[in-house]
């Protein structure tokens, strides 16, 4: 059987194509998880750092052991687009798939009252209890919605603050405050290898949502 010798052509270069951008796109993703991982560490100065790697290109899983200011540990999630794979990137990119950024905070201090920020395009996925009997409020920054939601203490003038205080709130995907394990808890999307600057912007808010009258 005799190969067409433009199909053949073809055939060879998608190879090649392939095999550049997995070997390009891999390389790209493990500079991108470098540069989240450095600026975290530099913000957080953790103890104690652990990550495992996820599917490798795809990303990563962090622990930190802190005991800068109220903090006591961090763990979150650092994911990536597949930039590795030349058929699946443009279906990625269709789809609204793209880099993501997940990281709780644990705190030895009580906090005020459980309080978000939801992005109106992750409200269904947020899967928030309880969140029928929550107080609400809708809010726009940067040209996107938001959904400020709260229980108990009235933190919505600390959640527009927060919010205000965004250097791209269009970055924001959710965060929150949740009183009952002591965490705050943060998803963005990084840009260029950034998560630090929206996590810089929450742990300037944080002490306004802390209860400094007691102690945990």
């Amino acid at each position: 059987m005799n190969l067409n010798p433009y199909l053949l052509s073809a055939l060879v270069v998608m190879g090649v194509a392939a095999t550049a951008q997995y070997f390009f796109g891999r390389r790209r993703n493990k500079a991108l998880a470098a540069s989240i991982s450095r600026g975290l560490e530099a913000l957080l100065k953790p103890n104690h750092t652990n990550y495992v790697n996820i599917g490798g290109s795809i990303g990563y899983n962090f622990v930190y052991t802190l005991s800068t200011g109220p903090w006591v540990s961090a763990k979150g999630t650092m994911t990536l687009s597949p930039r590795q794979s030349l058929l699946y990137l443009p279906i990625s990119r269709l789809l609204g798939f793209t880099d993501r950024f997940f990281i709780n905070l644990f705190t030895k201090k009580k906090i005020k009252g459980e309080a978000h920020i939801v992005s109106r395009t992750t409200l269904r996925r947020a899967r928030i209890d309880g969140i029928e009997e929550m107080n609400r409020r809708d809010a726009e920054a940067g040209g996107k919605r938001f959904v400020l939601l709260w229980r108990g203490t009235d933190l919505s003038s600390e959640l527009e603050s927060l919010l205000a205080a965004f250097p791209e709130p269009g970055r924001l995907r959710h965060f929150c405050s949740f009183p009952d394990n002591k965490t705050f808890y943060l998803y963005t999307v990084p840009r260029g290898g950034d998560a630090s600057a929206d996590l810089e912007t929450v742990l300037h808010a944080v002490p306004r949502f802390l209860d400094s009258k007691k102690e945990a």
